[in-house]
């Protein structure tokens, strides 16, 4: 695979949804009014979280897990296994990324958004890097996927004080976070195990992992049905708790367990986009 395709590859586009899907729901959150959507800041977060921040998010965890990645299986097909010959060219790009980063930080218009970009840009290299990283650390793997909700705080703090943020709602999409986080590790298990890594999943084993999952996956169903709308509560369960028992089911068929895995890229662009059409409309930015 040639370095660009492989650029391309590691930022895992199936993925990009992941992060630059919370700074859309975080500006439509904190917008007045649609010609908000016309900032230029609005646009570069967009662009940024869009592949940069993927890249280097990605790239630092391929880099940092050579070692777990050598046993899993899935590096071969439905990802790129890194290679050291690719060292050069990851550490060019991740050095501009992070000149991006911090570029982006300073045209922030608020101190607390500038904070909260610093550190996602901290959780992004050391849920994977050493001596922290956070990947093989109890529970702190899971706390740590924080990160993929951190670029719609971002996007909120320019336009809205800290005082305003609902803490419920942040709290549901922490539980949501890490409950992705611990279902994306259950295929993993095998090739961590070999590796020595422990992981909260390896720990736990399939089952329970997958019950905790289940238990984020739950509250976080019910906080949005108390603190937003019953129906986006009932969307979510459908959508994250049923598949987490499936799962759980299915523990023998690993086929299984990766078909499912790979539709969660569709799962939560549809629920993520049902949440930005709701709130779009609830605070009226068309004005009418």
């Amino acid at each position: 695979m040639n370095n660009t395709a492989w650029i391309l590859k590691i930022s895992r586009p199936r993925f990009w949804s992941y992060l630059v899907g919370p700074w859309a729901v975080g500006m439509v959150i904190a917008a007045s009014n649609f010609s908000d959507f016309k900032a230029l800041l609005f646009w570069i977060g967009f662009l940024f979280f869009l592949w940069p921040a993927n890249f280097f998010l990605y790239g630092l965890n391929d880099f940092a897990d050579q070692d777990t990645d050598y046993f899993n299986p899935k590096k071969s097909t439905y990802e790129a296994r890194y290679r050291n010959s690719q060292n050069k060219p990851l550490i060019l790009v991740i050095t501009m990324i992070g000149a991006m980063a911090l570029l982006f930080m300073w045209i922030l218009p608020t101190w607390s958004s500038k904070f909260v970009l610093m550190l996602w840009l901290l959780l992004a290299s050391f849920y994977s890097l050493p001596p922290i990283r956070f990947k093989s650390r109890l529970f702190f793997d899971s706390f740590s996927n924080v990160l993929y909700i951190l670029p719609g705080l971002i996007i909120f703090l320019v336009y809205k004080p800290p005082s305003e943020i609902s803490w419920p709602i942040f709290g549901a999409a922490w539980l949501w976070s890490m409950g992705m986080h611990l279902f994306s590790a259950l295929p993993d298990i095998s090739a961590d195990k070999n590796a020595k890594v422990k992981t909260t999943a390896v720990w736990l084993g399939f089952k329970s992992a997958s019950i905790l999952t289940l238990l984020y996956f739950t509250a976080a169903v019910v906080m949005f049905s108390l603190f937003v709308e019953l129906w986006l509560g009932l969307t979510g369960f459908v959508a994250y708790c049923l598949p987490t028992l499936f799962v759980y089911f299915n523990k023998e068929d690993s086929d299984r367990i990766m078909k499912t895995y790979k539709i969660f890229p569709l799962i939560n662009a549809f629920c993520g986009g049902c949440l930005f059409v709701y709130v779009f409309f609830q605070n009226n930015l068309f004005g009418y």
